[in-house]
C-alpha cells in the first residue's frame, strides 16, 4: 500500500507542475510580444521628460517654412546640440533662443523623439518672416523720403526684424524732433506688411520750439542762476534752436536735483511740466521746485582704517584741514575741498595712496548732518629709481627736466599730477602717465616711478591768412619744430628729407612768411628753454618787418637775443637784447616833420628786461588768478642815433564772478599798464601809442600827441604848419580797462562787455583822458588756436578834439 500510494502520489502531481510551466512560458512570451512591439515605435516626449535624459543624440533635423531664404546649413550653423552628444533640454531651448535673435524666423520649435534604438533624434522646425519688398512713407512733408530711407536700418528683400522696426520708428522720431517737431507720431501699417510693403504712417504734427523756461518754487537761488545748470534753452533767432526733446528734460531735472543736494538741500524734489500754446507750436518748460530746508555741518567725524583713529596724523591735525567748517552750508564744494586738502597733506608726507572717503547722515529734527570722513592712509614711501619710457626721439635729459621727484627722498605724491601736466603743456608729448611701481622686494618702503610718453608729432608746415583792423589782411607760411636740435644734423641727405635730424633736444625752431596789404613779417628763430642744460632759457631771432601807415612806411630789421628764467613757481625773469636798423620812407604831403626828420636809416640798439609773476588757473582762458609785470629798458646800450631809458608795468586781474555747475564761468578781467620814456629824443616808432584794439572806440594808433607841421609837396625846402590829425607818439602811457565775459553757447561762444580808458600825451600826468564802453563777441574754435575771433562794437564815451572814432574792431586768424 505504501508503495502503491507513493507512486499514485507522484502520478497525481506532474499535470500541475507541468501547467505552472506553461502559463510562465506564454506570460514571458507575452511580455517579449509587448516589449518587441513597444520597440518597433519611436516616442515623441515632452523636451523636460526624464526618459530623454543622458540618451545619445542620433539625429538632428531641420525644417523650414516659408521661401527658404535661409538655408538649412545656415540654421545649423547656429546650434550648439551636435549628434553623439548626450541630449540636454537647456542646449536644445538655448539653440531655440538663438534663432529667435537671428530676426529671421516668426516662429521657432524643438522636439525630441526616441528613436527605436534608444537614441535621440531633435527636430528643429523655423517659420520665416515676412519678406519687406519695399519701403514707404505716408505723410512726410518736412523730411523728404531719401532722408527718412537712411533713418531706416532695414533694407529691402530682407526679412521682417521686429527690433529694426522698433529701432526705425524711434530713429525717424528723432530726427523729427530735432527739426522741432516735437508731438510727431510714427506707426508701421501691419496689414502692408503682410503683403511685404513697408509702409511708415507719419503725423508729424507742429514744429514746437521752446519760448520760455520758468522755474517755480525756487527762492534759495535765482532763475538765471538754475536755467545756467541746465542743457534745454530757449529758441533764439540764428543761434538757438529751442528744441523740445523730453530726455534732455529728464536730465535736466537731474541736474537741478544734484545742484541742489550740492549745496546743502538734501530734501530737494524736482519735477517738470511742459505747457503747450493753443497751437501747438510753442512751448513753456516749467520747472517745479520744492527746495527743503538747507543743512548745515553739525559736526565732522574722522575715523581710519578698521573704525580705529588716524595713526599719522591726529584727528585734531586732520580737522584743522577741513574747508568746511561746523555752521557751514552742507556744499559739496566745500567736502570735495577738504578731501582735496587732507590728501594732499598726506602726500607730501609720502602717503601717496591715501584716499579720503566722505558721507553724512542727519541728526534729529533740525537741519543739520554730520559729516564722514574715512581716511585710508596706507603706507609711506621713499622715490626709487624714476625710469622714463616712450621717448624714441626725445633725449633722456629732456623729459627728466620735468620730472621732479628726486630718489631717497619721500616721495611727493603730489608730483605724479603735476609731472603729467608739465609733460602735456610742454607740447612735445601726449597721453603722459606717471606710475609709482609696486615696493621694492627688498625694501618695502621704496617705490620706484615710470613715466610713460607717447611722442607727438612736433614738426609742422602751416598756413593761414589772418585780419584785423588794426593789422589788415595777411596770409602765413610757416616751420616749426617743437623739438629741435640744432646739434643732430644728418649724416645722409635721406635722413633730412625724412624727418630723422634736427630732432630731440626740445629746442624751438621757427622759419615764418607772413606777407600783408598792411604789415608784412619774415622771421627766423631758434630756441632753447635749458641752455646749455642750465634752468636758464634762450633764443635768437631774425626779423624783417614792414608796416604801412597812413603818411609814411617803416621798414625795420632786427637781430633779437634773449635768456629768461623761472623764480619759484610763479616768477619769471628775462633779459632781451636786441639790435636793428630801422627806415622810413614813401611820404606824402601829410606827413609829420618829425617822421621826416627821424627818416633813417637809424642804427639802434637796446636791452628790455622783464621780471613777471603769473597765477593763474588756466593759462589759455583764466579765470582766477593775477600776472603782473614790471619792464625796464635801455636803449643805446650798445651805441646807436638814440639814447634813453624807458620803465614800464602792467597788472592783470581775473574774477570768476559765477561758475556754473557745468564749469562755465562769468569771468572780470580788470588790467592796467603804464609806461614812460625818459625822453624826448626818442623816435617816433618807439614811442606809445594807443587805439584799436588796444583802447576800443577809438582809430588804431589815434590816441597820441599830434604834430602841428607836416613836410608839404617840397621837403625839406618848405614846411607846413597846420593843426593835423597825424599822431607821432608820446612818452607817457596809461591804460585802465575792465572787461566782463560772460558763455551763451558753452566754450564756443560769449559776449563780452567792457570799458577801456586811457590816455597818451609828453607828460606823466592823465591830461586829454579818453573813455570808451562796448560791447562784443568771443567765438573760441580749438581748430584754430587759443586765441578767439574777436568782434567789438565800442563808443567812445569821454573823446578830445581831432581824436578819430572806431565803432568797430576786429581780429580772427585762420590757419588752414
Amino acid at each position: 500500500m505504501d508503495r502503491l500510494g507513493t507512486r499514485t502520489s507522484r502520478r497525481t502531481s506532474r499535470p500541475g507542475h507541468f501547467g505552472d510551466v506553461m502559463r510562465s512560458t506564454l506570460l514571458l512570451a507575452l511580455i517579449a510580444c509587448i516589449a518587441l512591439v513597444g520597440s518597433a515605435r519611436a516616442w515623441a516626449l515632452d523636451l523636460e521628460d526624464e526618459t530623454l535624459a543622458d540618451r545619445p543624440v542620433s539625429s538632428i533635423k531641420v525644417v523650414i517654412r516659408g521661401k527658404k531664404l535661409a538655408t538649412e546649413q545656415e540654421i545649423r550653423n547656429n546650434l550648439r546640440i551636435a549628434t553623439g552628444q548626450p541630449f540636454d533640454s537647456k542646449v536644445v531651448k538655448n539653440d531655440v533662443s538663438t534663432l529667435y535673435r537671428l530676426g529671421r524666423f516668426g516662429q521657432v520649435s524643438a522636439d525630441a523623439t526616441i528613436l527605436p534604438d534608444g537614441s535621440v533624434e531633435v527636430s528643429y522646425t523655423v517659420e520665416e518672416q515676412q519678406i519687406v519688398n519695399s519701403i514707404d512713407f505716408a505723410g512726410n512733408y518736412v523730411i523728404t523720403d531719401q532722408e527718412l530711407r537712411k533713418a531706416v536700418p532695414l533694407t529691402t528683400g530682407a526679412p521682417r526684424d521686429d527690433f529694426l522696426l522698433e529701432q526705425s520708428v524711434f530713429r525717424i522720431k528723432e530726427l523729427y524732433k530735432g527739426r522741432g517737431n516735437y508731438l510727431v507720431d510714427v506707426k508701421v501699417d501691419e496689414s502692408k506688411l503682410d503683403q511685404g510693403l513697408l509702409l511708415f504712417q507719419i503725423i508729424e504734427g507742429p514744429r514746437v520750439r521752446i519760448r520760455e523756461i520758468e522755474f517755480v518754487g525756487n527762492q534759495a537761488f535765482a532763475s538765471e542762476q538754475l536755467e545756467a545748470q541746465i542743457k534745454t534753452k530757449p529758441w533764439v533767432f540764428l543761434f538757438r534752436k529751442g528744441e523740445l526733446e523730453e530726455d534732455l528734460l529728464v536730465e535736466d531735472v537731474a541736474t537741478i536735483d544734484r545742484y541742489y543736494k550740492d549745496r546743502g538741500h538734501v530734501d530737494v524734489r524736482v519735477d517738470k511740466r511742459i505747457e503747450l500754446s493753443s497751437d501747438q507750436r510753442e512751448a513753456k518748460i516749467v520747472f517745479v521746485v520744492s527746495e527743503g530746508r538747507q543743512y548745515r555741518l553739525r559736526n565732522i567725524v574722522i575715523k581710519g582704517e578698521g573704525g580705529n583713529p588716524p595713526s599719522v596724523m591726529t584727528r585734531e591735525q586732520v580737522g584743522n584741514l577741513a574747508v568746511i567748517q561746523r555752521g557751514d552750508p552742507f556744499q559739496r564744494n566745500l567736502i570735495d575741498k577738504t578731501k582735496a586738502a587732507i590728501e594732499q597733506a598726506y602726500q607730501v608726507m609720502g602717503y601717496i595712496d591715501a584716499r579720503v572717503g566722505d558721507s553724512w547722515v542727519r541728526v534729529g529734527e533740525d537741519p543739520e548732518v554730520d559729516l564722514l570722513l574715512n581716511i585710508r592712509e596706507g603706507g609711506s614711501y621713499s622715490t626709487g629709481l624714476v625710469e622714463v619710457q616712450g621717448n624714441y626721439v626725445t633725449r633722456d635729459k629732456v623729459v627728466r627736466r620735468l620730472v621732479r621727484f628726486q630718489p631717497g627722498r619721500p616721495m611727493d605724491g603730489r608730483e605724479i599730477k603735476n609731472t603729467e601736466k608739465r609733460l602735456d603743456r610742454s607740447g612735445l608729448f601726449r597721453e603722459p602717465r606717471v606710475t609709482p611701481q609696486a615696493p621694492d622686494a627688498e625694501d618695502k618702503g621704496t617705490r620706484d616711478v615710470l613715466v610713460d610718453i607717447k611722442e607727438k608729432q612736433t614738426g609742422s608746415v602751416n598756413f593761414g591768412v589772418g585780419a584785423g583792423t588794426d593789422s589788415g589782411l595777411f596770409g602765413e607760411i610757416s616751420l616749426k619744430q617743437q623739438n629741435f636740435d640744432l646739434a643732430d644734423t644728418p649724416n645722409t641727405f635721406d635722413e633730412f628729407t625724412g624727418g630723422r635730424s634736427f630732432r630731440g633736444a626740445g629746442q624751438t625752431f621757427n622759419l615764418a612768411i607772413s606777407p600783408g596789404i598792411d604789415v608784412s613779417n619774415y622771421n627766423v628763430s631758434i630756441g632753447d628753454p635749458h641752455l646749455f642744460d642750465t634752468d636758464w632759457g634762450g633764443n635768437t631771432a631774425l626779423n624783417y618787418r614792414t608796416r604801412f601807415y597812413d603818411s609814411y612806411q617803416e621798414e625795420r630789421a632786427s637781430l633779437l637775443f634773449g635768456i629768461s628764467t623761472r623764480i619759484g613757481d610763479f616768477w619769471s625773469f628775462s633779459v632781451n637784447p636786441r639790435v636793428e636798423d630801422v627806415t622810413l620812407t614813401d611820404f606824402d604831403s601829410d606827413t609829420p616833420v618829425e617822421v621826416w626828420q627821424q627818416r633813417g636809416p637809424s642804427y639802434n640798439s637796446a636791452i628790455l628786461a622783464e621780471l613777471t609773476r603769473t597765477e593763474v588757473d588756466n593759462p589759455s582762458r583764466p579765470g582766477r588768478g593775477s600776472q603782473v609785470e614790471l619792464q625796464t629798458g635801455y636803449h643805446g646800450v650798445f651805441g646807436g642815433d638814440y639814447t634813453y631809458p624807458q620803465v614800464g608795468i602792467n597788472i592783470t586781474q581775473f574774477f570768476t564772478t559765477y561758475e556754473d555747475f557745468l564749469g562755465r564761468k562769468q569771468v572780470l578781467r580788470l588790467r592796467t599798464q603804464a609806461s614812460y620814456i625818459f625822453s624826448t629824443d626818442a623816435p617816433v616808432y618807439e614811442r606809445w601809442y594807443l587805439g584799436g584794439r588796444t583802447l576800443r572806440g577809438f582809430a588804431f594808433r589815434t590816441v597820441s600827441p599830434k604834430s602841428n607841421r607836416i613836410i608839404g609837396d617840397n621837403p625839406p625846402a618848405t614846411f607846413t604848419t597846420q593843426d593835423t590829425n597825424v599822431p607821432i607818439g608820446g612818452n607817457f602811457l596809461f591804460f585802465a580797462g575792465a572787461q566782463y565775459e560772460i558763455p551763451v553757447m558753452g566754450e564756443f561762444l560769449s559776449v563780452v562787455t567792457f570799458v577801456d580808458s586811457g590816455t597818451v600825451n609828453n607828460d606823466a600826468w592823465l591830461a586829454e583822458y579818453r573813455v570808451g564802453v562796448g560791447a562784443g563777441l568771443r567765438i573760441f574754435i580749438p581748430q584754430f588756436g587759443q586765441a578767439p575771433i574777436a568782434l567789438d562794437f565800442a563808443y567812445p564815451l569821454m573823446k578830445q578834439r581831432n581824436d578819430e572814432e572806431q565803432v568797430f574792431s576786429f581780429t580772427i586768424d585762420l590757419p588752414f
